[in-house]
């Protein structure tokens, strides 16, 4: 009976994921925006610079998806989405955006308290 090594943890999956996604387009990321188990590995959303500008505040950035096996070794990869750096993201309707006291805003702008 042949004995595998636990599987990757999550850690180890975005570094993987950082490094060959480098490796493969040729541009520097950023860092892994998230990281999910799936059942055959992992799927990790990593940030790109995909193209330099000056000042560092107009560089464009893309997302990409990689999906990486049980061990690691990535399976695939594609770009999701580019955008400005400091723009917002879409958010989706199931998740609310959040004030900066961590107070999810209403939907007519007001707090709430009356």
């Amino acid at each position: 009976m042949a004995v595998h090594p636990p599987p990757v943890s999550a850690a180890a999956a975005a570094a993987a994921a950082l490094r060959d996604i480098e490796v493969l387009i040729g541009k520097e990321s950023e860092s892994a925006t998230s990281v999910l188990p799936t059942e055959e590995g992992w799927t990790v959303e990593v940030e790109v610079i995909d193209h330099r500008h000056i000042p560092p505040t107009a560089d464009m950035l893309a997302l990409y998806e990689v999906v990486l096996d049980l061990d690691g070794e990535m399976l695939s990869y594609r770009r999701t989405r580019r955008y400005r750096r400091g723009s917002a993201l879409d958010l989706s309707d199931d998740e609310p955006s959040v004030d900066g006291d961590g107070q999810t805003p209403s939907v007519d702008g007001s707090d709430g308290s009356g």
